[in-house]
Order: structure tokens, then sequence, then C-alpha cells
């Protein structure tokens, strides 16, 4: 039996050494190994964790703010919440009911606005925190300090927004143009690519240019895509299916592990990026001074 034990571990060895020879000779081997040796060393699954409650957390108010609008919308055409669901993947029956329950009156409706607004400005500085912090421990190994929290959560707002509006013109690509999707769908990755590009190039990255920042920010296109794509078709109806199993707290367990997904891929991108600028030293830190020549000995 110790016999056959040993045989079975040897030929396991065997399989994974030639397993490991043939996929170093794939391109972008290195680089893979580099970027998820630098997340496993940074604790890669960590900051994804808590980014993804920092995002459930500026979710909340947001939700509340897109549910008192959906209930104004749905006082003036009441399909407007079921449109608004099949623009951005999520079943238009969770967010009829969500619109029927938020029809208050005019002067509620402006003072719950603007708690919810208040409460996603302060929610999305903590959400602007916790990215920064990934992206320094990613590039730097350290947590840098937030200047201007107040500026980082508008930006980071603005940034959602303009992220969901991609989201909805490719969902309603999705439900209305067919073949002519594919179309929408790469227009909507190169919008994802661009902003999310842009808010790289505000976050830290050691000092590195824009053009290192181009890998992290297709990996992040590539992955809204997807993600986009699994909410649509299975993400949507799980959220219903929890709501009427278990509940609010089906529903928050499932965003919660969406936004973790979502979480991951943008410490994915933070890592990669550090990680193919760091196997550049000669490209980073420029060209090496040229030597003195020796004097000549009398």
């Amino acid at each position: 039996m110790p016999g056959a034990t040993r045989s079975l571990v040897a030929r396991r060895d065997r399989v994974r050494e030639r397993a490991t020879a043939i996929a170093s000779r794939a391109p972008g081997f290195a680089t893979a190994v580099a970027a998820a040796g630098r997340d496993r060393r940074h604790g890669g699954n960590l900051l994804a964790g808590a980014l993804a409650f920092r995002l459930f957390g500026a979710l909340l108010p947001l939700a509340l703010l897109v549910a008192v609008g959906l209930g104004y919308a749905a006082t003036l055409d009441r399909a407007a919440p079921a449109r608004a669901g099949e623009a951005v993947g999520i079943g238009p029956a969770l967010l009829a009911s969500i619109a029927e329950s938020s029809k208050l009156s005019a002067g509620t409706r402006w003072l719950v606005a603007a708690s919810a607004l208040g409460a996603s400005l302060w929610s999305a500085v903590m959400a602007a925190r916790a990215i920064r912090a990934a992206h320094s421990v990613a590039w730097t190994g350290r947590v840098e300090r937030l200047e201007h929290p107040v500026a980082a959560g508008m930006v980071l707002l603005a940034a959602a927004a303009a992220l969901l509006a991609v989201w909805g013109v490719v969902g309603r690509g999705y439900a209305d143009l067919g073949a002519a999707a594919i179309l929408v769908a790469a227009a909507g990755g190169a919008a994802f690519f661009a902003i999310w590009l842009g808010l790289e190039c505000l976050l830290p990255r050691a000092g590195a240019p824009w053009r290192a920042l181009v890998p992290g920010a297709a990996v992040v296109a590539v992955g809204l895509l997807a993600i986009h794509l699994g909410t649509v078709m299975f993400v949507a109806g799980r959220i219903e299916r929890a709501s009427e199993t278990y509940g609010a707290i089906g529903v928050a367990f499932t965003i919660l592990v969406w936004l973790y997904v979502v979480s991951r891929v943008i410490v994915a991108s933070a890592m990669l990026n550090a990680a193919l600028w760091g196997v550049r030293p000669a490209e980073r830190d420029g060209p090496a001074p040229s030597r003195p020549a020796a004097s000549a000995r009398p």
C-alpha cells in the first residue's frame, strides 16, 4: 500500500510538472503568474471583500434614491419601472414593487431624496477610500492617505452614473437589437474601458504612465461585460427567487456576492497593472545612467 501511494504521488507530480511546462509556453504565462503571486502576497481576496462591503454600503442610499425616483416615474408612467428593469438587467417585477412602495407625497419625497443624496455622498467617500486603498496596496504595498475625500466621492458618483448609463444602453441593446447587440456590447466595452482608465489615472500608480494602466482597464471592461451578461441570465432571476424565498436577507446576500465578483475584477486589474509594470524596470526607471570612463593608470 505505501508503494502504491508513492507511485500515485510520483505520477501526480509528473503530471503537474508536465502541465506547468506546457502552460509556461503560452503567451502571458509569466505575467499571469506574477499577477497571481502579487495578488496572493497582498491579500487580494481580503481587499475584494472589504471593497464589496463598502460598495454595498454605498448601494443602500443609492437604492433608496432610485426607489424614490422610480416611485415618482411610476406616477407619470406606470411602465417606467419595468422598462428600467429590462435596461439594467434587474427583474421588472422587483423594480415595479419598489416603485409601488415609493409613491410618497411631494414634500416627503423631496426630504427622503435629499437625505438619500447626502448619505450617498458619504458612502461614496467610504467606497472611494476602499478603491484607493486597494490600488495603493497593489502598487506600493501600503495604504496612502486620501487627500480630498469629498471630491473623490463626487468623482466616484459621477463615474458610477456613467457606468450605469452604459450598462443600461448595453442592456437595451441585448433586449431590442438582436444580432446588432454585439456591436452595442463592443461599444459598451469601449466605454467601460475609457471610464475606468480615466479613474485609474486618479488612483495611486507609483509614478507609472497612463499606458501602464491599459491592461487593467481592459480587464475591467471585459469583466463588466461578462458580469452584465451573467446578471441578465442568472442574477436577476436569483434575486427575485431569493426575495420570494428568504426575503430581504436573501436579496442582500445575492447582491453581496455580485458585488464581490465586481470587486474581485477591480482588484485583479490593479494587481495586473502593478505586476506588468514591475517586470519592466528599465522602462519604469528610465535608461541607466552612463558610467564615467575609468581613468587611466599612470
